[in-house]
Formats: structure tokens, C-alpha cells, sequence
């Protein structure tokens, strides 16, 4: 039996996070694997519902990140998909997979309020998209 393929999301827009986060990353895409999504589905399967569905969303378009200096590897993108819905915070590695992929290790409803606070703070930097 064949192992089951990661969920592909997608490739992470580098050079508006390279910019936004003083990094350098290089080009790849962003995967979730089976466990993290099994997990996700099990534990929260409200947020799982509503929000798996928005992941490469966000990804591909997010509008704030941060680094995650307290999961250290991790950066944190935040995005608004759709309108009448919270944000949403997607938490991704740096370093890739043995496969050349980002991936995946949480996502999860965001306040716009913990936004406003993370934006004032100096936190989440605004993600200008870039070709």
C-alpha cells in the first residue's frame, strides 16, 4: 500500500516574507502532512471545518507575518480569506523537509483584536506582495 501524500498548498511567497521578515528563505511549496491534518480534524473539528479550506488562501496571500521567536524554526502567517470570518494564523516551518517543502504545523482562528495588538506591538509586519 502507498504511503498517502502531504496536502499540497501551494508555493510560500518568499520574497514578500523575505522582505516583511529581514529573511532568506528560498522558493518552495507548503505542504500540511496527513498527521497534522488527521490531528487538526480530530482535536478542533469546528475550526477544522471552516477554516482547513482557507489554508493555501492565506498562504499564498498573506497579509501579516511575524517570527515565531518563541517555536523557534516557525514563522506565522495571517491572513482575512473571507470577510466574515476571523483571521487566520497559519504557523509554518523555515527549514525545509527532506523533500524541499515548507510544512504546515498549525493553523488556528485569530482575533482581530490579538492582530490590532500584534500590529501595534511591532509583531506581525505587513506582507507587500512581490513578483
Amino acid at each position: 500500500m502507498a504511503a498517502l501524500e502531504p496536502y499540497r498548498l501551494g508555493p510560500l511567497p518568499v520574497a514578500g516574507l523575505n522582505a516583511a521578515l529581514e529573511l532568506e528563505l528560498d522558493e518552495g511549496d507548503v505542504v500540511m502532512s496527513i498527521n497534522a491534518h488527521n490531528h487538526a480534524r480530530r482535536r478542533h473539528p469546528v475550526e477544522f471545518a471552516t477554516y482547513f479550506p482557507q489554508l493555501a488562501s492565506v498562504i499564498a496571500n498573506p497579509l501579516y507575518a511575524r517570527d515565531d521567536f518563541r517555536n523557534d524554526g516557525k514563522i506565522e502567517l495571517v491572513g482575512k480569506p473571507v470577510p466574515n470570518l476571523e483571521f487566520l494564523l497559519v504557523a509554518v516551518t523555515v527549514e525545509k523537509d527532506a523533500f524541499g517543502r515548507y510544512n504546515v504545523v498549525s493553523f488556528y482562528p485569530i482575533s482581530e483584536k490579538k492582530v490590532a495588538n500584534r500590529r501595534e506591538s511591532g509583531h506581525l509586519k505587513r506582507v507587500v506582495p512581490k513578483n
